[in-house]
């Protein structure tokens, strides 16, 4: 359900920014102003990210969780009870706020919790919810007032409060705070046991990990930096988040309407908007299902391959839209095939396995440190490709964004190719054992295929 708050914030400037936009505007404003509302979500998301290294390890990953929801409570109350600019800016922020504890906390709390053979399909579910709010926001919000879609859209973050109260935390973070006893009590709640026999093997496994990153002490920033068990998964990571912002997403989504109504298309943008965010639910659902039987890096390197050919299409088709004299009027399908295709895609691996990746390659003792930086990363990038594409759209063509894209994904996946071992049905220990080889990445990626 967090993710579907992720969802919600995002998915809510595609319906919305056209109103606001429009002479009846209910808050007037500019364009630049409006591209700052949506760069406002990565503002807030640095901004929350910078205390979350230290208190992931100190209130638990539980309980940052159900924080994360009074921010969002907050913005969606200032999006309904407030009409100016300056406010939807606060309420953006705040938002942010709430993604950074999204991205950068669950994927750790899921990967603790769940079993090594569905830690994949655990995982990739909260790109299904994800999908699902971002579906609600571009299905209601061209059909009800601004207010009505801010109260509707209240409604899920006051009940993810109510869910994640239920929860049990984290058996990592329980031990590591030297609960044994609460972390036993968990892991059973977890499985479904009764009986504190049918964990003990499980425990015993996760008892080595912690105490591992216990003998390591809680690491100061140069570790990530200076250790190569560190450095090599983090410069993954780094890569992994870079290539979620470059390859377009936030911007693309957040703009979808405005995206459409630039074609020549027969097909309404609202509609068109619609079609695109349920294929991306659907397409995220075909994941779940596959994610542990291809493994994570043939995903994730046809994901970004794919994405690189659909802005390449978008490219094509505005370049030849704007800056020639072809008649487009027999292939005006082609903008919403592209971004059909790249939101099926993207949802495949890349919108939400760079942070299941994350989750599974770190020590204990780095991953809160781990996750802020890379967050930190991935959300800077997020408002410089916001802004970026506003001000390429407004002063080269509406094409220019789009090259920059499929050129970033194109990049990448060399990179991918080169750089990400598999991880699929590994335990922990043992993909930190990959990071610490003296052959990687090269002999390990090719041990790997050869498994």
């Amino acid at each position: 359900m967090a993710f579907t708050l992720t969802g919600l914030g995002v998915g809510w400037t595609a319906p919305t920014i056209p109103k606001l936009l429009a002479e009846d505007s209910p808050i007037p404003m500019t364009a630049d102003e409006s591209s700052w509302m949506v760069a406002m979500l990565s503002v807030g998301s640095v901004a929350g990210v910078i205390p979350l290294a230290y208190f992931s390890n100190v209130m638990g990953r539980k309980s940052i969780l159900i924080f994360s929801a009074i921010p969002g409570i907050a913005a969606w109350l200032i999006i309904i009870f407030t009409a100016s600019v300056e406010a939807l800016y606060v309420a953006r922020f705040l938002i942010g706020v709430e993604v950074a504890v999204t991205f950068a906390i669950t994927p750790i709390y899921l990967t603790e919790i769940s079993e090594v053979k569905i830690r994949g399909i655990l995982s990739s579910v909260v790109q299904l919810f994800y999908n699902i709010g971002a579906l609600f926001e571009f299905s209601m919000g061209p059909y009800v007032s601004y207010t009505t879609l801010g109260i509707s859209s209240a409604v899920f973050p006051v009940a993810f409060l109510l869910v994640m109260v239920w929860m049990p935390e984290s058996p990592y973070f329980l031990l590591l705070k030297g609960r044994g006893s609460d972390a036993e009590r968990s892991l059973m709640r977890l499985r479904g046991k009764t009986d504190r026999q049918h964990v003990q093997e499980e425990l015993t496994e996760i008892r080595k990990i912690v105490d591992e990153s216990l003998k390591m002490g809680t690491a100061p920033v140069r570790d990530l930096f200076m250790k190569r068990g560190n450095r090599r998964p983090l410069i993954l990571i780094l890569s992994l988040v870079m290539l979620q912002q470059f390859c377009g997403q936030l911007a693309i989504v957040s703009y979808t309407t405005q995206i459409l109504q630039r074609s020549a298309s027969s097909i309404d943008a609202h509609i068109s908007v619609i079609i695109s965010g349920g294929i991306q639910t659907v397409a995220s659902v075909a994941m779940s299902s596959v994610v542990d039987r291809v493994g994570r890096k043939p995903l994730i390197l046809s994901s970004t391959v794919g994405v690189g050919v659909s802005t390449l299409g978008l490219a094509l088709y505005f370049y030849l839209e704007s800056k020639t004299d072809v008649d487009l009027s027999t292939v005006d399908w082609i903008p919403i095939t592209c971004l059909v295709a790249y939101v099926s895609l993207f949802s495949l691996s890349l919108g939400v396995l760079p942070f299941t990746i994350m989750g599974e390659i770190f020590l204990p003792n780095v991953k809160g440190l781990a996750a802020s930086l890379a967050l930190l990363v991935h959300s800077a990038s997020g408002i410089v490709v916001t802004k970026l594409f506003q001000i390429m759209t407004d002063s080269t063509g509406a094409d220019s964004p789009f090259w920059l894209f499929s050129a970033y994904c194109f990049i990448s996946a060399v990179f991918i190719s080169w750089y990400l071992p598999e991880t699929k049905g590994k335990t922990f220990a043992e993909i930190h054992e990959l990071f610490n080889a003296d052959s990687y990445p090269i002999k390990v990626n090719k041990m790997s295929r050869l498994k």
